[in-house]
Formats: C-alpha cells, sequence, structure tokens
C-alpha cells in the first residue's frame, strides 16, 4: 500500500491504451525537443563562454529571460495557428514526422 496512492488494487481494472500511450510518449519527445533547442539559443546568445564565476550576471540573467520569453511566445503563436487552420502537426512539422518514425521502430 503506498502512502500517496492508496491500495494497488484500486488499479487492478485499469486498462492501458497503447496509442494513447504512444501519443503521450510524442508530446513528451516533442517538448523535450522543444526544452533543448530553447536552452541551446539561449544559452548561446545570453551567455559569455568565458566562465569565471558560477552564478549568473544581472544582464546574463535578464537576457535568458527574455529570451525563453520570446521562444515561449513564438512557440504559442504558432501552435495557435494550427489550432486556427486546424492543421495536423504531424503532417506538417518535421520533429513529429521523426518523433513517430522513431516511435514505428
Amino acid at each position: 500500500m503506498s502512502v500517496f496512492l492508496g491500495s494497488s488494487s484500486q488499479y487492478s481494472h485499469a486498462t492501458i491504451d497503447p496509442e494513447k500511450i504512444k501519443l503521450a510518449d510524442i508530446q513528451f519527445q516533442a517538448t523535450a525537443h522543444t526544452f533543448n533547442k530553447l536552452l541551446r539559443r539561449c544559452e548561446s546568445k545570453c551567455l559569455v563562454h568565458e566562465y569565471g564565476e558560477g552564478e549568473l550576471t544581472k544582464g546574463e540573467s535578464e537576457c535568458i529571460d527574455r529570451c525563453v520569453a520570446k521562444y515561449v511566445k513564438a512557440n504559442m503563436v504558432v501552435g495557435q495557428h494550427f489550432q486556427n487552420q486546424r492543421l495536423d502537426p504531424f503532417t506538417n512539422m518535421p520533429e513529429y514526422k521523426k518523433i513517430q518514425s522513431i516511435l514505428k521502430n
């Protein structure tokens, strides 16, 4: 018995939908890809690659904040565009195609 989840018998009748697992995996892979791309771009734009100290300077910190905010806003605008146009990201975005091909193998 788990303190947080209660008795395991409550999950004995749960079913697992493989299609939902695949879709969740695709979403996770897409989110991880987006995060890693964001990390690389903001790091290259904002951080001086001469590490003299472990802490970020105020300028670096503000640059990263602005960079992340712009990236997230742009991502939301693109997502909204797909929703408004009722476009399927699986057929229109190369990242999703790549993830789909990985999952099929």
